[in-house]
């Protein structure tokens, strides 16, 4: 194991040691700073809490706020194009719309939970943490790190589930030809029924998420629960 530790810095790499295991490390430390992953991927702490994740693949945090109706895109991507000795986006942000706040943490959380489950994957790439690097989201929205990763531990375990009934996006699904028996009764979500009305048997998982905008994980959950419940069924 090769892992080289300072008050400035810490490298090695995810083979010797994983990254839940780095994290909760970095957490008990209450360290400040970036911890960078090779090929892709960062994760930001202030005081051994997560306010950042991201990945290659994840929307611009421009968009993620946008969410939030706090204002119009080319403002919110001009606060984050604004030097470092300028107040935080959030900062700026939750001064004018203090009133989305709730909002805007749960969209964060939620964008932190999807980076974080792709991050988990196993992996033997390097990783560096610089101490006192920030970014100009800014951490007043810092959540606590053990409940973040628990909670993209419990994905990734659910996921594994999936796979052995969805091993790929390229699966194409139906509604079932008749329900598991006579007496079946079932009331459907209107989350549930957004997925079901796009399942023609040629309309590809893959297609879900893409016409949905949603996440691999949320799709695939929702078809995997639909599928063990009898209400689809697979093509070919």
């Amino acid at each position: 194991m090769t892992v080289v530790v300072s008050e400035e810095a810490l490298q090695g790499n995810l083979k010797d040691f994983p990254l839940a295991a780095l994290m909760r490390s970095l957490e008990s430390k209450s360290r400040t700073g970036a911890l960078s992953l090779a090929g892709g991927g960062e994760i930001w702490f202030s005081d051994g809490r997560v306010y950042l994740a991201t990945t290659n693949e994840g929307s611009p945090l421009s968009a993620v706020l946008f969410g939030a109706d706090v204002g119009a895109l080319s403002d919110i991507e001009a606060l984050f194009a604004l030097p470092d000795t300028e107040p935080t986006v959030l900062d700026q942000v939750l001064t004018a719309r203090p009133e989305c706040e709730p909002l805007i943490r749960r969209l964060l959380h939620e964008y932190n939970l999807n980076s974080l489950f792709e991050l988990l994957v196993p992996s033997e790439a390097a990783f560096t943490f610089e101490a006192g690097r920030s970014h100009r989201l800014g951490d007043r929205l810092a959540g606590d790190t053990g409940t973040l990763l628990a909670q993209a531990e419990h994905r990734v375990e659910i996921w594994r589930r999936i796979a052995s009934r969805i091993p790929s996006t390229s699966a194409a699904f139906r509604l079932a030809a008749s329900l598991p028996d006579s007496n079946f009764e079932r009331l459907v979500t209107a989350d549930e029924w957004v997925y079901l009305a796009k399942l023609n048997g040629r309309t590809t998982v893959a297609d879900v998420i893409t016409l949905t905008g949603e996440s691999a994980f949320r799709v695939c959950s929702t078809l995997y629960r639909l599928l063990l419940e009898g209400l689809i069924e697979e093509v070919g």
